[in-house]
């Protein structure tokens, strides 16, 4: 992935690798898949999403990241998160169907988001920034993960102050963006026992079935809505009550919310 072009003004067009800002790597993933492998040599399969994030985070100058994995219906299904607000920010670009993530997957590059507060950034997602912003994060760097035939998913770094990551910094988030889709590759066939990876993926994605069984009993509750305006009117309430999509899609499964005679 460290040979993909940038995409810095969401146009997706190509930037060849001799713009500012762009470096070839000195040396493959290959040393940081070693470092990782290690950190997360006898771990227990339910600790292996928190570790794999903790053991990233370890590698770059962030204050937090989460790592999603792609959806066939364009969904995101979240693999870990190192802290609440990386947390939240996986959900709000879920619920809003916007953001740095949601572009990296389309164009399949990084996405580059050093002040979501101001400037192109804010005007890039309107709905997406301030949510962030309020969340903790004034700067977001999205890395796509998989390759170019395959996009497994993104790894979402965020800092709680503005300002792009230095050329090193960035270069180290692709070869580390690099590492972590050579083990998503082979956790199925290396030691991860894979009994293990499974249940992780199935703890994820209980989160995202919620919102479509939400989704389907917003359909049953408006005769005549169909699955994609269920969504949307899903997301945009819970855009409205500044929650995530999956807290509003709970309420609508246990009957404490109903979607008839709302607004």
């Amino acid at each position: 992935m460290s040979t993909v072009p940038l995409d810095r003004a969401g146009d997706g067009r190509p930037r060849a690798r001799g713009d500012p800002g762009i470096q070839e790597p000195v040396r493959g993933p290959g040393e940081v898949v070693r470092i990782l492998v290690r950190a997360l040599d006898g771990v227990p399969a339910e600790q292996l999403p928190a570790r794999l994030c903790e053991a990233v985070l370890g590698l770059l100058p962030v204050s937090g990241l989460a790592m999603t994995m792609s959806g066939e219906d364009g969904g995101a299904t979240a693999l870990c998160a190192s802290d609440e607000t990386a947390g939240r920010l996986g959900e709000i670009q879920f619920g809003l169907g916007e953001g740095p993530g949601v572009r990296a997957v389309e164009v399949f590059a990084p996405v580059l988001a050093p002040d979501l507060a101001s400037g192109s950034d804010a005007h890039r997602w309107p709905l997406f920034a301030p949510r962030a912003v309020e969340a903790g994060a004034r700067a977001m760097f999205s890395m796509p993960l998989g390759t170019s035939g395959v996009v497994l998913g993104t790894m979402d770094l965020y800092r709680a102050a503005p300002g792009m990551l230095a050329t090193p910094d960035l270069r180290g988030a692709m070869l580390v963006a690099d590492a972590v889709t050579v083990l998503l590759a082979a956790f199925p066939h290396g030691p991860t026992p894979v009994e293990g990876l499974t249940a992780w993926l199935h703890d994820a994605e209980s989160h995202r079935t919620e919102v479509y069984e939400a989704a389907g009993m917003i359909m049953s509750q408006l005769r005549g809505v169909g699955p994609d305006e269920a969504l949307a009117l899903l997301r945009a309430r819970a855009f409205r009550e500044n929650r995530t999509a999956t807290e509003v899609a709970r309420d609508v499964i246990s009957r404490a919310t109903d979607f008839r005679g709302i607004d």
